[in-house]
């Protein structure tokens, strides 16, 4: 298809360093990290403590020396094989290192983001594998008797906002208005920074109706000249999508259908958003499937 995905992962990578900004002295971050020099690439952030400093936000305290991050976006699903393939990046993360035990394997941790709780992979976990699940937190699960210190991060509703501001905003049908008001307010202060202007696209592709109400109850005195671009953008869109559902014409509704697929939403998600039939929904993208 000739649109592009919602960029998720950039959005992560933005969100996770603007988390530990306090301690952006400390920290480094590789994104995409390459482990040979062959063109093998794993799609998760790497994050090397610098020094020996203690993380002090919850999300971060398992942080060691160096830290694995997996991101899965709101319409992933992380599965059994997931965790055994971010294991493996773990793994090869030490292995691939300039000297033989470089990297101990106590320095390194993983920390999982996912939207949903991966209830069938908790229930292999403790099941199958003798792993024991201890909540630290609401949205924050470590895993026990694990060669590598790992941790869950289910980012929605139950995730402490004032932890993971940043995370929390990366959501499909953001309805916490305070959250968008206090980046709005953040981001307009910060618009030529390339973390910011990142997590920014994202939100007004996913959520321009949320970002188009929070701007108009702030006030338009408040949108600076600079920040009319996202907007308008957000607008477009909103525009788009308004006219295509009251339209109601086959050819508008498939379209619809079709360009929210190519984001990535599910079948069922789309089906429910515009209160459409599933079976229609499933038989305009069986083509694309196939």
């Amino acid at each position: 298809m000739s649109e592009e995905k919602i960029k998720w992962h950039p959005a992560f990578a933005a969100a996770i360093q603007l988390e530990f900004k306090e301690y952006k002295d400390h920290l480094s971050y590789k994104i995409e990290h390459q482990l040979t020099d062959e063109p093998l690439r794993i799609d998760v952030v790497v994050i090397k403590k610098l020094d020996d400093i203690e993380i002090n936000k919850t999300i971060g305290k398992i942080f060691r020396k160096y830290n694995v991050v997996e991101y899965k976006s709101p319409t992933d699903y992380f599965s059994i094989d997931d965790y055994y393939k971010v294991k493996s990046y773990a793994y090869l993360y030490k292995v691939l290192s300039e000297k033989t035990n470089d990297i101990n394997i106590e320095e390194i941790t993983i920390s999982i983001v996912v939207s949903k709780y991966p209830k069938k992979l908790i229930k292999y976990l403790k099941e199958e594998q003798g792993v024991n699940i201890k909540q630290i937190e609401n949205g924050i699960y470590y895993l026990q008797n694990t060669d590598i210190k790992t941790q869950i991060i289910v980012n929605n509703k139950d995730l402490n906002k004032k932890e993971s501001e940043y995370l929390k905003l990366l959501q499909i049908n953001q309805e916490d208005s305070e959250l968008l008001v206090k980046w709005i307010k953040e981001y307009t202060k910060n618009m030529k920074d390339p973390l910011y202007l990142t997590i920014m696209n994202v939100l007004t592709e996913i959520n321009p109706n949320s970002i188009v109400e929070v701007y108009k109850n702030m006030g338009v005195l408040q949108i600076s000249e600079d920040n009319r671009e996202f907007l308008l953008n957000a607008m477009k869109k909103l525009k788009l999508d308004e006219k295509l559902k009251e339209e109601g014409k086959a050819e508008g509704i498939k379209q619809l259908v079709l360009k929210q697929y190519s984001k990535g939403l599910s079948v069922e998600y789309i089906a429910e958003i515009n209160d459409l039939d599933v079976e229609y929904v499933r038989d305009v993208v069986k083509n694309v499937i196939h």
